[in-house]
């Protein structure tokens, strides 16, 4: 609901992606479901239960439109990096023979950029610019409503996205590079993502909301993840105020890795819709379904939560970095046992 967000116009700034931040925008919808499940918040949602249990046995439904170089990268990225098993993940692409070694592990390759659209959760868009026009016509109206698409299609804008794909849960993250910086020397030539992401220097240096990291993340990319759990959150008819719970929960609860930060000042309603908005909601009402791809264009109330909460964000790089250096030390604990 585009009137629940402010009105003033934010300026984009074209980049590409990066395999690390899918791995948390992934984090947060599974967590968010596990939360669910597990009853802490929820004891007598069974019908949130229900659904989310429907498909896949609650397991995050992931698809990879587009599996070239990039793509598959990204589908060795998800499988390495994240909690992700091969089952949970579909690719659709032209030469989908191709991809036997992919098959071999467990993950479906077919080529059916339709019937993917319609059967996943969240939807990489890997595809080349100069093939957006045709892949869009195919998927064009039949993305689940559930479905959050992530670009990372150079050059085309969320708001034009949207245009095409008749969907406004669209995720695209935009970056800036420092100028000079040690980054040819971390990313050592020949080495692949998932072999550099398991760098600490290289962790440390990818950091999305680390001021002093080699690369800046806009901030909007995280307000665009948040906003697209409570979309999650209301598809599942979860009451507003719950779903402040489970997002404050995510955000500032201990877990096995990260420790809680120090009186921080939880999200409530404000932080997400405006006034008008907040009069309109009960106690048990959902919160509005929210445009993701206006969300990244237009300052929202949660982009002035962050500007006057700047440990926010420094708490998010901690969890980012505690995250992936989590996955170094797993894998490392597996190559010892020689699993």
């Amino acid at each position: 609901m585009e009137k629940c967000v402010e009105r003033e116009v934010r300026v984009n700034v074209d980049d590409g992606s990066r395999p690390e931040t899918p791995a948390f925008l992934l984090l947060s919808r599974c967590l968010t479901r596990c939360k669910i499940l597990n009853g802490i918040h929820f004891t007598n949602s069974w019908m949130a239960k229900y659904q989310i249990l429907q498909f896949n046995r609650g397991a995050l439904r992931i698809g990879v439109l587009g599996c070239g170089r990039f793509g598959k990268q990204l589908v060795l990225s998800l499988l390495h990096l994240t909690d992700l098993t091969a089952t949970c993940i579909t690719v659709s692409t032209r030469r989908p023979e191709k991809l036997s070694d992919l098959s071999e592990m467990g993950i479906k390759c077919f080529y059916d950029n339709k019937r993917l659209a319609a059967s996943v959760d969240v939807m990489f868009l890997c595809c080349l610019p100069s093939q957006l026009l045709a892949v869009s016509s195919q998927i064009h109206g039949c993305i689940a409503e559930s479905c959050v698409v992530y670009s990372v299609v150079t050059a085309v804008p969320a708001a034009r996205l949207k245009n095409l794909l008749a969907h406004s849960s669209i995720v695209r993250p935009h970056y800036f590079f420092h100028r000079k910086s040690s980054w040819p020397k971390l990313w050592q030539s020949g080495i692949t993502p998932v072999e550099a992401l398991k760098i600490q220097e290289v962790i440390e240096a990818t950091s999305p909301f680390k001021k002093a990291s080699i690369l800046c993340l806009d901030p909007k990319w995280i307000e665009v993840v948040m906003y697209s759990v409570l979309n999650a959150l209301h598809l599942l008819k979860v009451p507003h105020h719950l779903s402040l719970d489970v997002l404050n929960d995510l955000m500032f609860n201990p877990s096995q890795d990260v420790e809680a930060i120090d009186n921080p000042t939880l999200l409530t309603r404000e932080s997400f819709v405006n006034a008008s908005c907040i009069q309109s909601l009960s106690f048990n009402s959902l919160f509005p379904w929210f445009d993701l791809a206006s969300v990244s264009m237009r300052n929202t109330p949660l982009t002035k939560f962050f500007l006057t909460h700047p440990r926010l964000q420094v708490h998010l790089s901690f969890i980012y970095r505690m995250s992936l250096l989590r996955k170094k030390q797993l894998s490392e604990d597996s190559d010892c046992c020689g699993r």
